[in-house]
């Protein structure tokens, strides 16, 4: 049985069995741990929109530009392009850094809208990344994309690629937890729900 906690705050079961109570009673002090983390992701993601791990106040304005604090916003694909372009070039640095140290470079790297994961790589060496890394810190945008140029050496989740991807980030686990606490944000925040097509 699996059971999942959506970023909306319901549980999601997959059961061979219709008896699930005695199994969640089981799980329910990391239900509640989990919940507890929906709960602050959605406060969090109505304080404004999160552009690099800093939240942003939006305004409807006649041309988009990013300032200080605030994001003026004319429509919403100038917005996407903005990021898109921003994303692209943090990407493209963090890229430069990590693929060294991985000791492989991606053929090629597509930002695009994916519904329920931060980022792919293909067996081609492709990798796809979804626009709503633009919401993470830099450490955790840093920590995706050296978990995907992992994939490049290692396509599972072996020792051994999790061993290339402690090298840069000896605190993987710390972060792979701090992005559950992201994807409720980004997946709650009204303006990145409009952003994703939702």
């Amino acid at each position: 049985m699996r059971i999942y906690v959506q970023p909306e705050g319901y549980l999601r079961i997959v059961s061979p069995t219709r008896n699930v109570k005695p199994i969640l009673k089981s799980k329910e002090q990391w239900i509640l741990k989990n919940l507890e983390k929906v709960e602050k992701g959605k406060i969090l993601a109505s304080r404004g929109f999160p552009l690099f791990g800093k939240f942003y106040e939006v305004w409807s304005c006649p041309r988009t530009k990013i300032f200080t604090d605030v994001i003026c916003v004319s429509n919403l694909e100038s917005l996407k392009r903005i990021i898109k372009k921003e994303l692209k070039k943090k990407v493209e640095e963090i890229i430069g850094k990590r693929a060294e140290q991985i000791g492989k470079r991606p053929n090629k790297v597509f930002i695009r809208v994916q519904r329920n994961k931060w980022g792919s790589c293909s067996s081609k060496g492709n990798l796809s990344l979804n626009i709503t890394l633009a919401a993470l810190p830099e450490d955790l945008l840093d920590y995706v994309i050296t978990h995907e140029l992992a994939h490049l050496v290692e396509l599972n989740h072996s020792k051994r690629f999790w061993k290339l991807v402690a090298k840069a980030h000896p605190d993987y686990k710390k972060k792979r937890e701090e992005l559950k606490l992201w994807w409720v944000i980004v997946n709650n925040n009204e303006l990145w729900k409009k952003i994703l097509g939702e």
